[in-house]
């Protein structure tokens, strides 16, 4: 049975609970309307997004803007969801598409969060504020990079675990990618899904961190966001290079027992 038009567009599961309970769900209303719009690509949402971005990041250094900050950061993130769920719907992947995505993500953030934390600093005289800023974006950009670069030190052992069947192998490398329909749920599924979210409250992901941003900013507290910011990202990141170190060292072991 070929998917439904809403099958297709609700073609990612955010694991993120800002992004699951509350820009998915608008990022898929907004594609009932625009999905089919010849002239909007993913690369155009993409810029579209990095637009709406810059622009609040520089709202965000005069407080008497800080709300309209807030409006155009929340659209950048939604057109940011835009881009992929737009590429996987229509078919239209590409590297270069991946690439300027990611690399968007990680630039605009950088200065979003600089300019938060130089607010924040202007505001309360505080220099450390521009230190935790710092130390909040490098920790959270190294997630990023470690996990990427564990994933380009793992290729000689698919290879290797290539060799014990290669036409297979082969078959699978050159095979069209397809999108997974999105899961079937019963009404008590939606309801354990919903809890699981909620409870991802305070795992302060990535995605999750707009929300927050956005919060500091209309109650007027981004000291917070910028101390929040600091004091989840940088431990996070030395849980995940211990976990990297480990997990590279098992990967030597596994290149040794098959000769690698």
């Amino acid at each position: 049975m070929e998917p439904t038009r809403l099958q297709r567009i609700r073609n990612f599961q955010s694991e993120d609970w800002y992004p699951a309970l509350i820009v998915r769900p608008l990022t898929i209303l907004v594609m009932l309307v625009i999905a089919d719009w010849k002239f909007l690509t993913p690369n155009r949402l993409t810029t579209l997004a990095n637009v709406l971005k810059f622009i609040g990041a520089y709202l965000i250094l005069d407080p008497s803007h800080w709300i309209l900050a807030v409006v155009f950061l929340q659209l950048g993130i939604l057109f940011d969801h835009l881009d992929g769920t737009m590429a996987r719907y229509r078919g239209t992947f590409t590297k270069f598409g991946s690439f300027y995505d990611k690399v968007s993500d990680m630039v605009t953030w950088t200065l979003i969060v600089f300019a938060a934390g130089w607010q924040a600093y202007r505001g309360t005289g505080e220099a450390y504020y521009i230190l935790l800023a710092a130390g909040s974006v490098i920790a959270l950009n190294l997630r990023g990079y470690m996990k990427w670069l564990a994933h380009a030190e793992k290729e000689r052992l698919r290879w290797l675990e290539a060799k014990q069947d290669p036409d297979k192998v082969i078959a699978q490398r050159v095979a069209p990618f397809r999108v997974p329909l999105p899961p079937s749920r019963t009404p008590r599924d939606w309801l354990v899904w919903f809890g699981k979210q909620v409870l991802g409250v305070l795992k302060f992901e990535e995605m999750d961190l707009w929300f927050w941003l956005g919060l500091a900013l209309v109650i007027d507290r981004l000291p917070w966001a910028i101390w929040m910011f600091a004091v989840t990202q940088i431990p996070l990141m030395t849980g995940v290079l211990l976990y990297r170190f480990w997990d590279i060292a098992k990967l030597d072991d596994q290149i040794r027992k098959l000769g690698g």
